[in-house]
């Protein structure tokens, strides 16, 4: 069976390095491309498959991004057929009333608008394709009408515009044939999904009890999430699908 190169940004841990280890083990001549802020800390993934091409990508940095084209060049990258968009920070465990400008730029900056710009440097090499996917992960949380209980102000809010443009994109790249979706990966415990989990107990601890028998494991999620991948169509384009691949509300 004919493999497919994915490009994955955040792919060295969590969800983003489960996703990675699923397509592998799907298609054996599926090629990687994972990006990583620190390749120094990619031992695992560097050691998965050779078909695994590692870059540094640093989603706070406009220098970082604006190299993939040159970085795709020099590993001679002409097309992409899925694109998926992983890394984000989640830090704002506060009240919209608590919470200071610095985290709501930071937040909207490497979850909004540094997968846009991701995506507009790899544009091209996903047209090129006859597939033509992208895949954006986002959160429950950023649900306009399926609102969590509990203090999540900057990262929240991300998540909705990054579904925005979502929908945006799918709208305006529909008739060049593309699928663009976002994916939520369920509640997972990844080191920042740990970490959020002890902030919002702290803060909703009866939401921690209602939903503590629905936490995947990042290697539970990045299968859903891969399978999902794998068998996104036409049909999908602009959608919020849940791991299970059934809609979101917006």
């Amino acid at each position: 069976m004919t493999g497919q190169t994915y490009f994955i940004t955040g792919a060295n841990r969590g969800i983003g390095l489960e996703i990675t280890k699923y397509l592998l083990a799907s298609n054996p001549e599926n090629k990687i491309i994972a990006t990583v802020r620190d390749v120094s800390k990619a031992t695992a993934l560097k050691e998965l498959s050779k078909n695994v091409i590692v870059f540094s990508l640093d989603l706070g940095s406009q220098k970082s991004i604006d190299a993939i084209p040159s970085e795709l060049e020099k590993i001679k990258i002409d097309t992409i057929d899925v694109f998926v968009s992983n890394a984000a920070i989640a830090d704002a465990y506060l009240t919209v009333l608590d919470c200071p400008k610095d985290k709501w730029l930071e937040h909207y900056e490497i979850n909004v608008l540094a997968p846009i710009s991701i995506f507009q440097k790899v544009y091209k090499a996903v047209a090129n394709s006859t597939t033509k996917k992208a895949v954006f992960i986002s959160s429950t949380v950023g649900s306009l009408t399926r609102y969590v209980p509990t203090p999540m102000s900057a990262y929240g809010q991300s998540k909705a515009a990054l579904n925005f443009s979502v929908i945006e994109l799918s709208a305006e790249l529909k008739s060049e044939g593309f699928t663009i979706a976002a994916i939520s990966p369920g509640i997972v415990s990844t080191d920042m999904g740990n970490y959020g989990g002890e902030k919002i107990k702290v803060n909703s601890p009866e939401l921690i009890e209602a939903v503590k028998d629905y936490i995947l494991t990042p290697e539970q999620s990045g299968i859903a999430v891969g399978k999902v991948i794998e068998t996104l169509s036409e049909e999908d384009n602009g959608k919020f699908l849940e791991f299970d691949h059934t809609s979101v509300p917006y």
